[in-house]
């Protein structure tokens, strides 16, 4: 266990002394989860108790996270232990009163602290708010129990004694405006713990007050000091703790009178927050009533006074005055509230409250809960309302019933469902008129012709009767023998009870009495001549004659329109039954007679040479009878059209047999099927709201079960396009139609890749998505995407690259298409001689004849698709962004699928016009970033092969590459195998010129033994491309894997004469080094100086450097002089022409510095060559050859440096003018001069 808290105080120490929020965060959820899974103590929590003093200190620390956190676990651990603390143990009071002390004493520091944010000074007060009375509890446990742990309840008290007067602090001023740790939410959560501070610290012995001021969610008795017993308390002394009680009300009291004297200025929010809750603690404390009611009162007047009057204030006072004034305690001051109701015109209130606080009280100890609530409010309700409901909520069930009938049997359909059942027990009037509504169509019965029957009526009645009563009683039966068959147990029916209680049954009588029988008749008698074409008909004489219609074709067709009709409209009657797949069988079967179909209405006959064959009116009555609630007759339809599919093949396949030989391709023979596909899904689209997700689905399943996909369905399909509700239902079914049909899946896939690069950018999204996340993994469709969205890339290029790739493309494609036609002619004679060998395999002969017909649906299909690709319109110049992006989308997220057609992107980018790359180098940001998720790797792999037009997109590319996603996330191995992979990329591409731009995004991640025999070709880019080769290196972030140091050093090695502008470039970049002076200040190009006059052998450029950081940093100038006296030392005037020359201007730079070195450690020859060489020199050394002695006087030398330095002749000789004198004195204050005269030196 004292390893688990030395760990705990360890990291806590770290925590104080960590750098940044985030490290200080990472270390203390260790240390949460230590205390909380890891503590070896387990309920003493041992190691939380000795952290406490440093989580107090951290609570201190500026990191708002952090404290919250704090807060949170102390909380936590808190909550855990008064939980245990209210039935275990004294050590587990000690516990729980150790953490609350811990956790009141964090709270009290975050309310002190100046800095602490409004959201943990909330949390503090909402933490000590919600513990305030398991504080009260543990500490007067502890007291009840032993004295051993009043150590620990002491101070538990103490901290939330001293937590509690904090928070009075707070709320004796008014809140700050802003997020402050003095907001209004502050301020108001503050008063909320004052408000509980009082109520805990009072009794409540007079708590029998009435509801109506109290709130739901206070509970008046819950915790106060009555739970004090009359024992001796050390901790919890009553007395001291009701005068902290009375002390807290003054505070709030304070507040109130403040802002009546207008002392205190509260916003209209906290001043009713204020008044409310003074109110609830005068009515839940009565002893404070003389405390609180006489500021309710000045304030009342206040609000009152004119020019201050607020009505919203005034409104509140008034309510909380008037259940004050019911209570007994606020007698002494009901004259004074009275006069202040009367004023405001609620003398009524007041005193109706004045009557009711003499009324006897009842106790009020718990608020009511929700439930209690619920019931009473339910219990009180009338009669009405019941009654209102009930009815209510029938309307709304009937609302909800769905009832499905067409306008021709509305009528006779409106009644309730009708069961074998209820007939049974249905009364005989409504019998009849169920069994004469179901006749109500004129349906003749065929008989021969001119036949006439006369009946009396008193017959006619008879053979009513004996129909009614053959119609009627067998559906009795019927009821009667289904109920007896629902006794599937062969036990039961073999019980002898059961069959006694069957003979015992009465047997069936007819259920239309003499009277009813009568009834009928009559009715039938008197409206028997109001019929349209009257079968009965009585004389004046009483005489009925009964007429019958001859059998003719006219007739026959017209009992089978009827018997259509009939059977359509009877849907009521067969749901009942459960025969729906029965009726809608007989339909399909009945419509698709070749006799029906070879006539119009009208009975005459159908052309079979019109160009445009029409509907049958056979389907259109059924297919319109199916739209009328297509929702429920849906699946007739489809019955519909699969029986007409089935009986056009079977006439394709009767015709072929009889003529023996195949058809061209039975185009003729699905007219009618294509038709009705189009005439009902073209209406259907009309009628249904595409907006509804019911009604898309359900066109989707119907157009799923068509046998055969016409190209009349892929028109409406594309048709569904031109809405843009329309557009998702569209992609949906092409989807569908790609996924589950094989024979036109190339067809709607095609127009699919259609709406992948429309104009509107709405439906190419729509449609990319659906082609790249579903069609493009399977494997079947996938080479046709990749070569549409290649195609679709390709048409950006340059026009006449694009010609040319297109003439190819049409070779290709023609060349395909030549062998497609050999080998269609040749299936076409394979067949014909097999058909000739084969002629008794029948069936191998109908299956190819059905495939031939399934070819030439296909191609139509595919002619139709490509006609709609067609409109794309490739050829229109891609001169705009929008134009590129339409048909770059597509590749895009392809790319994103299968990285590996990058490659193809690039080879398009070197071959575009500037328009289209600039694009292309904006939309490939988005994909490289996904692809870098995978790996960045994989991404550089498919760059391999890149033209040289195309360098720019690469290095673009590489550099996005190379960016870090997040600046603390770990990549180290991921950028080495990153660099390794472009390095190789480079060394493929050496060829190419300036290739090495692709190293630029990972330069500062190459290490020097890679990067510095780069140097030369690094340094041939062009000046741009150079400059910020040269600023990632200098600007990387540590760690640098190549100092800026050893990168300049390594730019003096270069070998100057690779080629002859070498030496050029190579001051160039020394140039831009030193110019980025946050990379090389005066002490780093010092010591870059040392190194190089220190190296065996010096490089050529090494005192051209010298001069420029003289003249960046002239307070080098005494530090030069040391390496200058360094190069006198290693004899530089018998290495290389350029050094001595460097040496010579530097010494003439940095004079006077450079003067006791020339005059004590040159030799006199080279003395006498710099003099000849910097003629000015003369003069300023002798002058200071004069003065620089001691006391200012002349230096001891020696006579051959004082005859250099007096030698008249050579004094009057260097007198004369000379040329390169001006360019000495430019040199020694230009440093772009002193560049150009290093360079002559090559």
């Amino acid at each position: 266990m004292e390893g688990a808290e030395r760990e705990v105080a360890a990291l806590l120490e770290k925590v104080q002394g960590a750098g940044s929020n985030t490290e200080q965060m990472d270390l203390f959820r260790h240390v949460q989860e230590i205390v909380t899974h890891r503590d070896p103590s387990g309920p003493e929590r041992r190691v939380l108790r000795s952290v406490f003093p440093l989580l107090g200190q951290l609570a201190q620390l500026q990191n708002t996270t952090l404290v919250a956190s704090i807060l949170q676990l102390v909380a936590q651990e808190a909550a855990a232990a008064s939980a245990t603390a209210n039935t275990a143990s004294s050590e587990a009071v000690g516990v729980a009163s150790a953490i609350l002390a811990g956790l009141y004493e964090v709270c009290h520091t975050v309310l002190l602290l100046s800095y602490s944010t409004e959201k943990n000074v909330v949390l503090a007060l909402q933490l000590a708010l919600s513990n305030l009375h398991s504080s009260f509890q543990i500490v007067l446990r502890a007291e009840s129990i032993d004295s051993r742990v009043d150590m620990e309840a002491k101070s538990c008290w103490g901290a939330t004694v001293r937590c509690v007067e904090a928070t009075a602090d707070v709320v004796a001023n008014p809140p700050e405006t802003g997020d402050n740790n003095r907001s209004v939410m502050v301020w108001l959560r503050a008063w909320k713990l004052l408000e509980s501070g009082v109520m805990l610290f009072s009794t409540a012995q007079d708590a029998s007050v009435y509801r109506d001021p109290m709130r739901s969610n206070v509970q008046p008795n819950a915790c106060s000091l009555d739970r004090l017993s009359g024992g001796n308390q050390t901790i919890l002394v009553k007395t001291q703790l009701e005068e902290f009680g009375v002390f807290l009300l003054q505070r709030l009291c304070g507040v109130v009178g403040a802002a009546a004297e207008s002392k205190v200025t509260l916003a209209r929010r906290e001043m009713s927050v204020a008044i409310n809750s003074v109110s609830l603690l005068a009515a839940a404390r009565p002893q404070h009533m003389p405390h609180i009611l006489p500021g309710l009162i000045s304030l009342s007047n206040a609000v009152a006074t004119p020019g201050m009057e607020d009505a919203v204030m005034q409104k509140t006072l008034t309510a909380n005055l008037v259940k004050l004034l019911s209570h007994p305690a606020a007698q002494p001051f009901a004259d004074e509230v009275t006069d202040i109701l009367i004023a405001v015109g609620a003398s009524q209130r007041a005193f109706a409250a004045i009557s009711k606080s003499k009324e006897q009280r009842r106790r009020y100890t718990n608020a009511p809960t929700e439930a209690s609530l619920r019931r009473a409010r339910i219990g009180k309700r009338t009669a009405a309302q019941s009654i209102t409901e009930r009815v209510e909520n029938a309307n709304a069930h009937a609302k909800r019933r769905r009832v499905n009938l067409s306008e021709s049997s509305a009528a006779p359909m409106s009644r309730e469902k009708v069961t074998h059942d209820g007939i049974v027990n249905m009364q005989a009037v409504e019998v009849a008129n169920l069994v004469l509504e179901s006749f109500a169509s004129d349906m003749p019965t065929p008989a021969p012709s001119n036949l006439q029957l006369e009946l009396v009526p008193s017959a006619l009645k008879t053979r009513m009767s004996a129909l009614l009563a053959k119609l009627a009683t067998p559906s009795s039966a019927l009821a009667i023998e289904k109920s007896a068959k629902r006794m599937r147990d062969p036990r039961l029916r073999r019980d002898p009870k059961l069959q006694t209680q069957n003979k015992e049954q009465p047997a069936l009588v007819p259920i239309f009495d003499d009277s009813a029988v009568e009834e009928v008749s009559d009715w039938i008698s008197k409206n028997a001549a109001t019929i349209a074409e009257p079968l009965v008909s009585v004389s004046e004489d009483n005489v009925v004659q009964v007429h019958l219609k001859a059998e003719t074709a006219a007739w026959q067709h017209e009992m089978a329109i009827d018997a259509l009709v009939r059977i359509l409209e009877n849907e009521y009657g067969v749901k009942i039954r459960g025969d729906e797949a029965l009726r809608e069988g007989i339909v399909c079967r009945l419509a698709s007679s070749p006799w029906l179909l070879s006539t119009d209405e009208k009975n005459k006959p159908v052309s079979q040479s019109d160009v445009s064959p029409k509907l049958p009116f056979v389907y259109q009555k059924i297919l319109d009878f199916v739209l009328g609630d297509y929702s429920v007759r849906s699946t007739l339809a489809t019955n519909v059209l699969c029986q007409e599919y089935i009986r056009a093949t079977a006439s394709q396949l009767s015709r072929a047999t009889d003529e023996g030989i195949a058809p061209p391709g039975g185009a003729a023979d699905y007219q009618i099927y294509r038709i009705s596909a189009n005439y009902f899904f073209g209406a259907l689209q009309k009628k249904m709201n595409l907006s509804s997700s019911a009604d898309k689905k359900l066109f989707g399943s119907l157009v799923a079960q068509l046998p055969r996909i016409p190209v009349e369905i892929l028109r409406l399909v594309t048709s569904l396009f031109s809405e843009k509700s329309g557009i998702v239902l569209g992609i949906t079914l092409l989807r569908d139609l790609c996924k589950e049909r094989k024979a036109c899946q190339m067809p709607c896939l095609l127009l699919l890749l259609r709406f992948t690069c429309h104009e509107d950018e709405h439906y190419r999204n729509s449609a990319i998505r659906c082609v790249a996340n579903q069609l493009y993994g399977i494997g079947a469709l996938k080479s046709d995407i990749e070569g549409f969205a290649i195609k679709l890339v390709n048409s950006l290029r340059e026009p006449v690259q694009v010609n040319d790739l297109n003439a190819t493309e049409k070779d290709e494609e023609m060349s395909e298409a030549v062998d497609g036609a050999e080998n269609g002619e040749s299936t076409h004679i394979r067949d014909a001689s097999e058909a000739v060998e084969l002629e008794n395999n029948w069936l191998k002969n109908q299956v190819q004849r059905i495939t031939l017909a399934e070819v030439d649906s296909n191609h139509e299909l595919q002619a139709y698709a490509e006609e709609v690709q067609g409109e794309a319109e490739l050829s229109k110049p891609s001169d705009n962004e929008t134009e590129i992006l339409r048909r770059l989308e597509l590749y895009l997220a392809l790319c994103a699928k299968k990285p590996s057609l990058l490659t193809h992107m690039v080879a398009s980018y070197a071959s575009a016009s500037e328009t289209v790359r600039q694009v292309v180098f904006r939309a490939i940001e988005k994909l490289i970033k996904h692809l870098k998720q995978r790996g960045s790797v994989n991404v550089v792999a498919q760059l391999h092969g890149y033209e040289p037009n195309a360098l720019g997109l690469v290095c673009h590319i590489i550099q996005i590459l190379s960016l870090r996603g997040r600046p603390n996330e770990p990549s180290t191995s991921a950028t080495d195998e990153l660099v390794q992979q472009i390095l190789e990329l480079y060394r493929s591409h050496e060829h190419i010129p300036d290739s090495i731009s692709v190293l630029i995004p990972v330069l500062p991640s190459i290490r020097g033994d890679v990067l510095f025999p780069l140097l030369p070709h690094l340094l041939s880019l062009p000046p741009a491309r150079l400059s910020v080769a040269m600023t990632r290196l200098l600007e990387a972030m540590p760690p640098q894997v190549v100092a800026p140091i050893d990168l300049l050093v390594a730019l003096h090695h270069v070998d100057l004469k690779s080629e002859p502008s070498m030496q050029k470039k190579v001051i160039n970049a020394i140039n831009i080094c030193v110019e980025h002076r946050h990379a090389f200040p005066s002490d780093v190009l010092l010591h870059v100086c040392r190194v190089l006059v220190q190296e065996e052998r010096i490089s050529k450029l090494s005192l051209r450097t010298l001069i420029l950081s003289v003249t960046a940093y002239p307070t080098l100038q005494k530090d030069m002089a040391s390496l200058l006296n360094i190069l006198i030392e290693r004899r530089v005037w018998e290495m290389e022409d350029a050094l001595w020359k460097g040496f010579v201007k530097c010494s003439a730079l940095i004079q006077p510095a450079s003067f006791p070195l020339l005059l004590h450690k040159l030799p006199v020859p080279q003395l006498d060559l710099l003099l000849t060489e910097e003629k000015e020199l003369r003069v300023l050394l002798r002058e200071f050859a004069f003065t620089a002695g001691p006391d200012g006087q002349p230096l001891d030398l020696p006579s051959e440096i004082n005859a250099l330095l007096e030698d008249p002749q050579e004094v009057k000789l260097e007198g004369v003018p000379d040329i390169e004198e001006p360019e000495m004195k430019v040199e020694k204050t230009d440093p772009v001069d002193v560049d150009d005269g290093a360079q002559p030196s090559n």
